[in-house]
């Protein structure tokens, strides 16, 4: 029996532009073949899926974690069967049924209270303080992912039909543009401004340079390289920390910036519009405020006599 080549996965791991998505899909297809025996893909069965199924929840992974790990495998399939290289999908909705997702919304979402001390904490007069304001800045005002973040280069910021605008690729590959509110320009050219003579010195300068860098890199000393997904948890959490309000990661900001948008009352589709996922359903799961009973359509409601 042939047996599965884990580099067969290399051309459909790398079809995403996010490391840190390359890396989750990798190591979810060598779980799964693992599971399976080292089957090459044309000998697995749906039977082989729904036991790693199984397995994952039986060591009490969440939902949505089993979840993805599914999405990942039958994507992978699915990649396999468009090539001709499998004459099904074993991984199919189907065939295996994925865990049944939490109703209630998922993560944190910051008051508007909240949101201001954590913006008070960085020192603003200096580069690295800047840096840190303008980034959670961009992260609360546009609902970026920490992948998207890092990825910005300074030419992603733009003049465009009469207004600036931020362009970058986001999960999927696709290139987006967001309008760029004022105090967020004002924002990063502040921060740019104070970090132009560390740039020059170390090279890190022009169009493509990263936007948002380290101005400490002890192990590699690197320095003229964008922020790495670990280094912007560990600042949003120094900020956290010191605004003592709690726990807190990158994708909370996100969480924030959707959920204080559905509270002021825009729609789905506007709110789908700025976070730029594909279905406006997964706009729900961020919505912390639908299940205020207070607010339910039936208590306005009547029929009385105008």
């Amino acid at each position: 029996m042939r047996r599965f080549d884990p580099r067969s996965t290399t051309p459909f791991v790398n079809k995403s532009v996010s490391e840190a998505t390359r890396r989750a899909y990798g190591r979810a297809l060598r779980e799964f073949f693992q599971s399976a025996g080292m089957k090459h893909p044309s000998e697995v069965v749906p039977n082989d899926v729904v036991v790693w199924r199984d397995r994952l929840r039986s060591q009490k992974k969440s939902a949505s974690t089993v979840a993805f790990k599914l999405s990942v495998v039958r994507s992978f399939f699915e990649y396999l069967k468009a090539a001709g290289a499998v004459p099904l999908n074993p991984a199919s909705t189907k065939l295996v049924s994925p865990p049944e997702l939490p109703s209630e919304p998922a993560g944190r979402a910051l008051s508007a209270r909240e949101v201001r001390y954590l913006l008070s904490g960085p020192d603003r007069e200096k580069a690295e303080g800047a840096r840190d304001y303008a980034l959670m800045l961009v992260m609360l005002r546009l609902s970026l992912r920490v992948s998207e973040v890092c990825y910005l280069r300074a030419s992603s910021v733009k003049w465009s039909h009469g207004r600036w605008t931020l362009r970058c690729k986001v999960k999927g590959g696709r290139e987006e543009v967001w309008p760029l509110p004022k105090e967020v320009k004002e924002a990063i050219d502040h921060y740019l401004r104070l970090d132009r003579g560390r740039r020059e010195i170390v090279h890190s300068g022009g169009d493509q340079a990263p936007l948002f860098q380290p101005h400490t890199n002890y192990r590699t000393l690197d320095f003229d390289r964008a922020l790495s997904t670990r280094m912007v948890q560990k600042i949003v959490k120094r900020w956290a920390d010191y605004s003592r309000i709690g726990d807190l990661s990158p994708h909370d900001l996100r969480r924030t910036a959707i959920t204080r948008a559905l509270e002021t009352g825009l729609t789905y589709r506007q709110v789908q519009m700025m976070s730029k996922h594909r279905d406006p359903k997964t706009v729900m799961r961020y919505d912390h405020g639908r299940e205020n009973l207070d607010q339910k359509a039936v208590n306005f409601l009547g029929y009385d006599e105008e």
